[in-house]
């Protein structure tokens, strides 16, 4: 009996430890039992989307400390240039500027970033651009603006870059998504429907290149602090411009890149990485799914006769990456 009582306390004591680990966790637990590999990026060529600013611009500098050479990609040549001058090894990078909501463009770049380094061992679809508005205010144009950047540009950077992989024995492609991939929330369908699309057209890729040494991670953060916000596409097309508190107090976002680049190097499927109380979110969306809807739940009934428009400033506000 005493053996018994013994091991029924130390079970509770590591389950309270796991709970307050979870609590504290910026990242699902899978994710936070692994350590970098640091050799993995080493002289890989390693091609980022949406290097400018933000999460890509933090992986270019990571990226160029583990070894990488590296590929940088985003609209502004000049600003591809100030990033690629404060990188630890500059003369190992290149830059490749591309509007990716051109598709004609985006297979143009294709074509060059393959001829730079003579293949592309890792490709790091991280540029996106997120939306402000609701579904019945979008407008097609923005949202078709919205769907060729963070759907249909993976789309064809991953189909024109895979038979190399394929070829050379060695490839994985990196998908810096969201939560918005895991769960919706109001004022960011056209932003949801693109996340949720290229999770599951990557989910499914997996199983064609499984045995292949050709890899998929999709990575899914909560808020960031980055220029999500600010640049977050409202209905009509023009740009948010407004910060907004979840944002700024989110994860830095040199934390988010090295938990990124952690899940990489482990060739892990899919990883979450957020603060509390996102990351339950997480959690409950991949197991408890309607119980995770029931608690991001719209307004009463009562308030459902109300317009959409007049509800619009008292829907809760959550904001991801």
């Amino acid at each position: 009996m005493a053996i018994l009582v013994i091991l029924l306390v130390l079970a509770l004591l590591y389950l309270l430890y796991k709970l307050v680990v979870f609590v504290r966790a910026d990242a699902d637990l899978t994710l936070l039992s692994r350590t970098l590999d640091t050799c993995y990026f080493d002289n890989k060529v390693v091609w980022v989307t949406g290097a400018s600013s933000g999460i890509g611009e933090e992986l270019c500098y990571q990226l160029s400390r583990l070894g990488a050479r590296l590929i940088l990609s985003a609209r502004s040549e000049d600003k591809l240039e100030v990033v690629r001058k404060g990188l630890a090894k500059p003369n190992q990078a290149k830059i490749l500027p591309v509007d990716l909501s051109d598709p004609s463009a985006t297979r143009e770049a294709t074509e060059k970033a393959k001829a730079l380094f003579g293949g592309i061992d890792i490709l790091i679809n991280n540029a996106g651009v997120s939306t402000r508005s609701l579904f019945i205010d979008m407008q097609e144009p923005t949202h078709r603006r919205l769907m060729e950047v963070d759907l249909f540009a993976p789309w064809i950077l991953t189909h024109d870059v895979l038979p190399g992989m394929l070829s050379s024995g060695f490839g994985h492609v990196i998908n810096i998504l969201s939560i918005a991939g895991k769960f919706g929330t109001n004022r960011r369908t056209s932003y949801t429907t693109a996340k949720f699309g290229l999770m599951g057209m990557m989910d499914s890729l997996r199983w064609e290149v499984m045995g292949k040494n050709v890899h998929i991670t999709n990575v899914c953060p909560g808020p960031v602090r980055t220029a999500v916000a600010e640049n977050a596409l409202l209905s009509d097309g023009s740009t948010s411009k407004k910060k907004h508190s979840l944002i700024e107090g989110g994860m830095r976002v040199q934390r988010c890149v090295e938990l990124t680049l952690i899940a990489a190097s482990n060739q892990l499927n899919e990883v979450w990485i957020s603060k509390q109380p996102y990351l339950l979110f997480s959690y409950l969306a991949q197991y408890a799914p309607s119980f995770c809807k029931y608690l991001l739940r719209q307004p009463p009934t009562s308030e459902r006769e109300k317009s959409e428009r007049e509800l619009k400033h008292q829907l809760p506000d959550i904001v991801v990456v």
